[in-house]
């Protein structure tokens, strides 16, 4: 046994302590603004709003607060990783990077300044180098976001890996379709994650089969995407590696979104049945993150000291993220309350 999975696990431990209560996230629900933030505020993520509420005002404060009080958990819990598993657990972090990505790519396309982008990325604030090392640095963030065009955030990237796979879609962006360039992030995510894993301990096996499950899950995603565009042809974007066939894949791609329930991975005909009265894809996103988390985080937890373990902490870490998120923007921005609701993960996997 690799004695430094030991204090890792000693310290997920502790760290588990700061973890919201289902029962008070519950609480923030039925909170006004005013009180969601005071409320947070007597919590541990008292610290991030201290250290930000001069920066920021709301409601991009509490949108940097949550982000950066991720960050700081996923990073404590990554600080004793063996070298041998440090390259799977970077590999699962950089899926803050492709947001942070998208959502430059989504500004610029809108036309938005550097302040209505920045406090909506998901960055390393005043963390060491260490396991974050691999990700962009906040000062290239800088960098990224002050690029005048998508072609100048996409040639700035190149350096960093994720540039490279959107090159061949420029003129498409050029023409304001970026779709193809997300999608193109997307596959160069989970590729890169497959290529990462590896077996250490030997019960690392979970968290191959929770991979395939998020590929799957993307590549459902982009055959409903592909479906409400038209029809488009999404078979160059399929990921492989999960355990959907291609030619499963492409066969939903000539159906219609209605008709994809008995392909799905999961039973989740609460996802259609709003779809059918809200054309919103994300609630098929949600069912089956849902789904896929309530069978696999348990797991992570009870799986003794390995690299599942510490990625199942960062994705719980994440999860409250997205919970205070889907609350904090459905009162600020005033979503129905069907979305928010139907939106939430945590009370099905606590």
């Amino acid at each position: 046994m690799d004695s430094t999975y030991t204090g890792a696990y000693g310290r997920l431990k502790g760290l588990r302590q700061e973890f919201l209560s289902l029962g008070f996230i519950e609480q923030l629900e039925q909170k006004d603004i005013d009180e969601f933030v005071k409320a947070l505020s007597a919590t541990g993520y008292r610290k991030e709003i201290d250290e930000l509420s001069a920066l920021y005002k709301e409601p991009d404060l509490l949108e940097v607060v949550i982000n950066a009080h991720m960050m700081r958990m996923s990073r404590n819990s990554a600080f004793a990783i063996p070298p041998l598993a440090r390259n799977i657990v970077a590999a699962f972090i950089g899926r803050y990077d492709i947001e942070n990505i998208k959502t430059i790519l989504s500004s610029k396309k809108l036309g938005y300044g550097v302040e209505q982008t920045e406090a909506f990325l998901t960055v390393q604030r005043n963390v060491p180098v260490g396991i974050f090392a691999g990700l962009i640095s906040r000062e290239d963030y800088t960098g990224i976001v002050a690029q005048k065009d998508i072609e100048g955030v996409v040639n700035y990237i190149v350096r960093f890996g994720y540039g490279t796979p959107l090159l061949k879609h420029l003129d498409e962006a050029r023409k304001g379709d970026i779709s193809n360039m997300l999608m193109a992030l997307d596959l160069y995510y989970y590729t890169r994650l497959l290529d990462a894993f590896r077996f250490y301990v030997g019960n690392e096996g979970i968290l191959l089969s929770f991979i395939k499950g998020l590929i799957d899950i993307r590549n459902i995603m982009t055959v409903i995407k592909g479906i409400e565009l038209g029809g488009k042809d999404v078979k160059g974007f399929i990921i492989k590696g999960g355990d959907m066939q291609e030619s499963r894949l492409v066969e939903m791609s000539q159906k219609k979104v209605e008709a994809l329930a008995q392909y799905m991975p999961f039973k989740i005909d609460d996802a259609f049945e709003l779809y059918k009265g809200d054309q919103f894809a994300s609630y098929f996103e949600a069912a089956l993150r849902r789904e896929l988390y309530k069978k696999y985080l348990k797991l992570f937890n009870e799986s003794g000291i390995s690299a599942a373990q510490i990625v199942g902490f960062m994705l719980r870490s994440e999860i409250e993220r997205d919970e205070l998120r889907r609350i904090w923007m459905g009162k600020y921005y005033k979503v129905s309350k069907e979305r928010i609701e139907h939106m939430g993960i945590l009370k099905y996997v606590v």
